[in-house]
């Protein structure tokens, strides 16, 4: 395919061209749809009309040079809400399956870049996209089976540093409740009813709002635990300068893995703000700062690694979820408020920076390891207690803030220095003083029932000996055990 749908040197031989939107409507199951360099500026949404075949999916594929122009302007009537198919994106998959997208740049496509619709088997490769509310949108009850890999998002530059929280987060901040630059709440990939089974790896996620952020719809929320956003797989990221959530699940998610990724000046890591479900890992992943967010004035910069519920009739999770063998730099604290339960914390290796050490403002000065006791509420009743065990700690008030939690710690390894070779650096390996490693195995509750074990010899947080923890492999959920459970 070409710009202009002329002859074109294509593999040493001129040969003839399609345009664009021609080959996507005339696509058949096993077709590669090859774009020579150019730029294919696009006045309409790129719909394919039929799937491809389990053995044989429509591929499109671009080159070196391959550009995807929409030219489009912010959709404000787009804010953390579904675009919907009668809005903008530069490709549409709706009703389809078996359909590939790879190596191509997209640019200016608001509200969306690609958006799904009752979709499945699909797989977007090497795509790099700049601007929009979404880099890629799902949703409908038949939606599952995406792959997203090693595709690259900026959002806006200006998000970290120069633009208010609140004047992207509608909010009591405007009179009209519309925040000025509400179109900026959006995510690298955003969900709404969607089954699950998306796998998200290998990405770079930088100067955005949100990571992945993935709802349900007020009509759904009273169905069975498990129906949608169920295992999702979040590895091998780079999320960089984030400036609310790289990950947000809302309302309900079971089986939710993120393993190894890499977290650089990000706001808050993991939410599980009124969050049904469980069943969620994060292990193996480093988390540093050297920057602190907003403009002067903005009072949301101090983040935290966990985003609490704020209990009473707020949904809590119903399963476990575990935090280990993770390797956190810290200016924030790890948790600010809110309540949870079923949390297995374990094996981290935890430093807060020195912030005497820091240029000025750059983190409080006596920045506490939790937020005030009577705002955060980790609960000890079984069966889904709060449990904090074999971390490695360097905060001055570590292990003693957990004597309000009485039942809730065990096997602490406080420290007296920074733990890493370098944590403003991003160097995680731990000092020689703290290369200790366990003397049992760790065991963590799968999804299907079962029950995996770690190796004793790992050393606290992410990294032994040089080797990042590579974690537990998959385990699916199991929704007659998941929901026997409850």
């Amino acid at each position: 395919m070409s710009p202009n749908a002329q002859k074109c040197w294509v593999d040493a031989a001129l040969r003839p061209t399609k345009c664009l939107e021609q080959a996507v409507r005339e696509s058949m199951p096993g077709d590669l749809i090859r774009l020579v360099a150019g730029d294919y500026t696009l006045s309409e949404p790129l719909v394919f009309p039929r799937s491809g075949d389990k053995d044989a999916p429509i591929i499109l594929r671009g080159e070196t040079g391959v550009h995807v122009k929409a030219n489009k302007k912010p959709d404000y009537s787009i804010s953390a809400n579904n675009p919907g198919r009668d809005r903008f994106a530069s490709f549409q998959l709706l009703d389809v399956a078996h359909i590939r997208l790879e190596h191509l740049s997209i640019s200016q496509s608001w509200p969306s870049a690609v958006y799904i619709e009752n979709s499945h088997d699909l797989g977007l490769t090497g795509l790099d996209i700049t601007a929009g509310t979404y880099a890629v949108y799902a949703t409908g009850k038949a939606t599952q089976g995406i792959e997203i890999t090693e595709c690259r998002w900026i959002q806006d530059a200006a998000i970290w540093r120069n633009i208010r929280w609140d004047d992207i987060h509608d909010g009591d901040h405007h009179p009209d409740g519309k925040a000025p630059y509400r179109y900026l709440n959006g995510a690298f990939f955003g969900a709404d009813d969607i089954i699950g089974n998306v796998l998200i790896a290998h990405n770079d996620i930088r100067d955005c709002y949100n990571g992945i952020r993935m709802d349900v719809s007020a009509d759904n929320l009273n169905a069975p635990i498990g129906s949608f956003n169920r295992d999702i797989r979040i590895f091998d990221n780079k999320f960089s300068y984030i400036r609310d959530n790289p990950v947000e699940p809302e309302a309900t998610a079971v089986g939710w893995w993120m393993g190894r990724n890499r977290f650089y000046n990000c706001h808050k890591l993991f939410s599980q703000d009124g969050v049904r479900g469980g069943f969620w890992y994060y292990f193996g992943n480093i988390c540093w700062f050297d920057s602190r967010p907003g403009p002067e004035g903005d009072d949301h910069n101090g983040g935290a690694v966990f985003k609490l519920g704020k209990g009473g009739s707020v949904p809590q999770p119903d399963f476990i979820s575990a935090c280990f063998h993770n390797s956190f730099f810290l200016r924030q604290k790890y948790i600010k408020k809110g309540t949870t339960r079923g949390l297995i914390n374990a094996r981290n290796a935890i430093e807060h920076a020195d912030p005497s050490a820091l240029p000025a403002d750059l983190m409080p000065a006596d920045q506490p390891f939790f937020g005030a006791a009577d705002g955060l509420s980790l609960s000890s009743e079984l069966p889904l207690p709060v449990t904090f065990s074999g971390d490695l700690a360097n905060h001055v008030t570590y292990p003693a803030v957990f004597d309000r939690y009485p039942g809730g710690l065990g096997d602490p390894r406080p420290a007296q220095t920074p733990l890493f070779e370098d944590g403003l650096g991003g160097r995680f390996d731990l000092r020689d003083a703290y290369q200790v490693p366990y003397d049992r195995h760790l065991a963590i509750p799968m999804p299907d029932g079962t029950v995996w074990t770690s190796h004793p010899d790992q050393w606290p947080g992410a990294m032994t000996d040089g080797r990042r923890f590579s974690g537990p492999e998959f385990v699916p959920v199991d929704l007659n055990y998941i929901r026997g459970l409850i």
